[in-house]
């Protein structure tokens, strides 16, 4: 979720709309001038991650937008729902995605959150890409945050081209342009402090269908809220082809008789997309630090001939400490990303395992 800034704080008037499936041509070239990114590439991810989702139903809204005067697409928030499970039970959690405001038209973005906010009369809403400033609104209107949502994990296995990001971040591109001759052990020395370190044991094998997956994830009856990861719902979000750095795993730990899912994907970071990472999108069921750190290893030795860095985010303060000590850095967001708004207690319980994979985090 990205709340567009505005450069001279102006604002001007702009009517309040609902969208729908026969907007989505004008709300993907919306959202291709707000973000840089190809209109024809915002639209086909669109159409995967709205109109392909298995829970939304036919007909329904695709959320909320602006039109200023001359009838032009200024601002909108996506509703993107998900079937979670709690035990016996299923719930529906509307989650937002894509809010963006022109910036000439930014004293009229909270109207399209506040419109989004009236569909929890209904039903529970979560979102876990916000902003600081996106943040705001989901607090003004009673949402609480996510837990461990507030920061993630960077594992370093090579720092040129982070540290390339950090020097352009702080001095600039002329000014890295002034220290490219220098020795990299003295450019790398402030930043590094190490490396990661691994002495994890477990094994992943690939997995090539949504019915091996769904063998992992469905028979159980989970006493936390969390993602109804069926065949339909891996099938969508992992076996699609939408992504084609999307994969599954089981992993199978030498302490344990039950093999675990684990799901992930790759993303280029950086201001020339220069640092290739592995995001850990999944793991279900919950295991606990250690075996998190076994299956971080196992992923470690898996992508390392092609990675700079795993991100890990969500991990509560235990999984902080221990990836720290291996060599992780902690980045600290600016505020929350997640957020779940359930003022009419829609929920069956306040025990939540969100992951990465659920909503648009890192999708």
């Amino acid at each position: 979720m990205s709340l567009s800034a505005a450069k001279n704080g102006s604002s001007a008037r702009a009517e309040l709309v609902t969208l729908f499936e026969a907007d989505l041509a004008c709300v993907a070239s919306f959202i291709a001038r707000q973000s840089g990114r190809a209109a024809l590439d915002v639209e086909a991810r669109l159409r995967w991650f709205l109109l392909e989702n298995p829970a939304r139903q036919s007909g329904a809204l695709l959320g909320h937008g602006l039109r200023a005067p001359n009838g032009d697409l200024v601002g909108c928030i996506l509703c993107v729902p998900q079937n979670f499970r709690y035990d016996k039970q299923s719930v529906v959690l509307m989650g937002s995605s894509s809010f963006y405001v022109d910036e000439k038209f930014r004293g009229s973005g909270g109207l399209i959150f506040l419109q989004y906010s009236q569909l929890s009369r209904d039903l529970p809403l979560f979102g876990n890409s916000a902003n600081a400033e996106a943040a705001k609104l989901w607090k003004t209107r009673g949402a609480v945050p996510i837990g461990d949502s507030d920061h993630e994990l960077f594992g370093v296995i090579r720092w040129s081209p982070i540290v390339e990001e950090m020097l352009v971040r702080s001095l600039g591109r002329g000014k890295l342009a002034r220290v490219a001759s220098t020795p990299l052990s003295r450019v790398i020395a402030p930043f590094s402090g190490g490396g990661v370190r691994w002495d994890g044991f477990g094994s992943l094998t690939r997995l090539h269908s949504p019915e091996e997956a769904a063998k992992l994830t469905g028979d159980d009856s989970p006493q936390v809220l969390t993602a109804n990861r069926d065949r339909e719902y891996l099938h969508w979000r992992y076996f699609s082809g939408r992504d084609p750095t999307s994969a599954v795993f089981s992993f199978h730990d030498k302490h344990e008789d039950r093999p675990v899912m684990v799901a992930v994907n790759e993303r280029p970071r950086g201001f020339r997309e220069q640092i290739r990472t592995l995001n850990l999108l999944d793991v279900y069921p919950q295991v606990n630090a250690n075996m998190t750190s076994a299956i971080v290893a196992a992923l470690w030795r898996e992508y390392r001939a092609g990675i700079d860095a795993i991100v890990l985010r969500g991990m509560d303060l235990e999984r902080q400490e221990l990836f720290q000590s291996l060599g992780f850095k902690r980045r600290k967001f600016d505020a929350p990303n997640g957020w779940v708004l359930d003022r009419d207690g829609h929920l069956p319980t306040r025990d939540w395992y969100f992951v990465p994979g659920d909503g648009d985090w890192l999708s």
